[in-house]
């Protein structure tokens, strides 16, 4: 239950101020008063000056509200990466059914069962929906995006599969491009890294070696840049795979001999995910 009054109260008091000293300038006690018990909803400037007197960042607050849990969109989000990333058929078949009941809730939550039935395809089992029905749904949304926000960024890394090589060349590009305004925000995060991933595989796929390494390689520079082992590795096997192809030297230091010594001491998980996401 949303109670963002009580939720301020709260912070407030944790915070060691008064109500008269978190509202100065902002609003008069008595409305803050009236906010912090339920009668009373401010304008959203004055909420978000109260947040940054208080420290706390809007989605903190937010998340604080909810009870320290994430929203139902984010849990079942991660609930279906984690799953295809570590090629967990079972639980990616569970999530998927889960996801599909709600999938009338909002846009958010359709498309992101239209990602589950992708995944779900992409893992040769059974689904509702074909690739031609998401790439029905999801081609136009994408191509008629002027202004691109964050959401539209995990749109196209999501669905980049979809489309033929010369449109996801385009798309990543206007996206790379775009992305250019969301450099400090806080959420930045992989999106570059997985759009540079997915173009990788997608070339990669298409026998495209030289390009496809091309990308493997942004890739590994943007999680250099992120600290991201995980996908800094992942972007190396790729690129090694590559090699392998094109039937030349393997890399300096060969990743198989390192990821046997992570399994010696314990990353068995992270070592089979690694290698079953680049099969």
């Amino acid at each position: 239950m949303i109670q963002y009054g009580k939720t301020l109260k709260m912070i407030r008091k944790s915070r060691g101020f008064s109500q008269a000293a978190l509202c100065k300038g902002i609003m008069s006690r008595s409305n803050l008063s009236r906010f912090e018990n339920q009668l009373y909803v401010p304008s959203f400037d004055k909420v978000l000056q109260l947040l940054e007197r208080l420290t706390v960042t809007l989605d903190e607050f937010v998340y604080i509200d909810r009870g320290f849990l994430p929203s139902k969109y984010d849990y079942f989000y991660k609930k279906l990466i984690q799953a295809e990333n570590y090629r967990q058929k079972e639980e990616l078949t569970e999530v998927a059914k889960q996801i599909a009941e709600y999938k009338e809730e909002s846009i958010q939550f359709y498309e992101l069962f239209l990602l589950s039935q992708f995944a779900l395809l992409e893992n040769d089992l059974p689904a509702i929906l074909t690739k031609e029905d998401i790439s029905n749904y999801m081609r136009p949304v994408l191509f008629e995006i002027e202004n691109w926000l964050f959401y539209d960024f995990r749109r196209l890394n999501n669905f980049i599969q979809l489309f033929e090589l010369d449109e996801a060349i385009f798309l990543y590009d206007r996206a790379i491009t775009e992305f250019g305004k969301y450099e400090g925000f806080p959420k930045e995060n992989n999106i570059k890294i997985h759009l540079s991933l997915n173009l990788g595989q997608l070339l990669l796929e298409q026998q495209q070696l030289v390009k496809a390494e091309t990308y493997f390689n942004r890739a590994k520079q943007y999680a250099r840049q992120q600290n991201k082992l995980y996908q800094e590795l992942l972007s190396d096997l790729f690129i090694e795979k590559i090699i392998q192809q094109k039937k030349q030297l393997s890399l300096k230091d060969p990743l198989p001999t390192m990821l046997a010594y992570m399994k010696q001491i314990g990353y068995d998980a992270v070592v089979h995910s690694l290698m079953t996401y680049t099969e």
